[in-house]
């Protein structure tokens, strides 16, 4: 993924008002002014009004690759999944296992030529390793909580865990964002808002990951052989900022009314199409891991 900029300023998921004064740059780094398509001053900088939710979302974390013969039905799993808890649960089809690159995930030519892991993934591969149950492919993580002694489960347990943590609804950090996408540069500004709530901040890390929503390529699959036009949903394709734990909330991003704002640009690769992409955003706990909320940002 390329790499990104960031720092703070002021506003909104809904609305894209213009700031009549515009919103000087804050921190060691600046958004990237070459991907607005005008002059930066007249950058319409949104605003946020106040953030009324009160539900703790789902990021279901699912540890695939294309030559694993199991990796589908857990696929099929989280699809459905996703549908039935639309609003509130949200898939990434990582492409990593235990360690990193794994068998499942290496190319095999002629066939397998498309390489979907991404440096943030095999990050979490080697992280993830030793002591969180990662024992291979398929594996998940929801909302990297812990259950049964373990952060990653099977695909049979994902339904279950999910309604529990549904039903529990215990929210600790509010978010919401709000995207500026420029066709004619490819430039993708992400503005999102940090409610901390009870949570001490310094506890609390913003991650965000680029998905593609669909893309047709070859994967093995048990009694079927190999699938040449297989749908992979919502692939992993990196992280805006290349970091695969993201930013550490302080006061360079505080605002005067006490709450934090992060602002990312970042410019879509060529090789994929806006349209067929979003952005998760999600605020976790940089020593558990555990992921506080989620919320899913549509490119357009």
């Amino acid at each position: 993924m390329k790499k990104i900029v960031i720092l703070p300023l002021i506003l909104l998921i809904f609305s894209c008002d213009k700031v009549d004064r515009p919103i000087e740059n804050k921190g060691s780094t600046v958004l990237d002014e070459t991907l607005y398509p005008g002059s930066w001053s007249d950058y319409p900088w949104p605003t946020f009004e106040q953030n009324t939710n009160t539900n703790r979302n789902i990021l279901l974390e699912d540890y695939t690759g294309h030559t694993c013969v199991y990796c589908p039905a857990a696929a099929d799993v989280a699809h459905q999944l996703e549908e039935e808890n639309a609003s509130r649960l949200f898939v990434a089809s990582i492409h990593a296992s235990p360690g990193g690159i794994g068998d499942f995930q290496k190319l095999e030519p002629p066939t397998f030529v498309h390489d979907f892991t991404t440096p943030e993934g095999i990050q979490y591969g080697v992280t993830f390793e030793d002591g969180y149950g990662f024992v291979g492919n398929p594996r998940g993580t929801i909302n990297r909580m812990i259950f049964s002694d373990y952060m990653f489960q099977p695909a049979s347990n994902w339904a279950n865990i999910i309604s529990t943590v549904l039903t529990e609804n215990q929210l600790k950090v509010n978010l919401q964002s709000k995207i500026n996408f420029f066709e004619t540069t490819r430039g993708l500004f992400l503005h999102t808002e940090i409610d901390p709530k009870e949570t001490p901040p310094d506890s609390i890390q913003l991650v965000t990951y680029f998905i593609e929503n669909d893309f047709v390529a070859p994967q093995k699959k048990n009694g079927e052989g190999t699938i040449m036009d297989y749908h992979h949903h919502n692939v992993h394709r990196g992280n805006l900022d290349g970091l695969a734990f993201g930013r550490k909330l302080d006061e360079t991003y505080k605002r005067e009314d006490g709450l934090y704002q992060i602002d990312i640009s970042y410019k879509i690769p060529e090789a994929y199409t806006a349209a067929n992409c979003h952005v998760l955003v999600y605020a976790m706990n940089p020593k558990t891991y555990e992921i506080y909320q989620v919320i899913k940002v549509l490119i357009e």
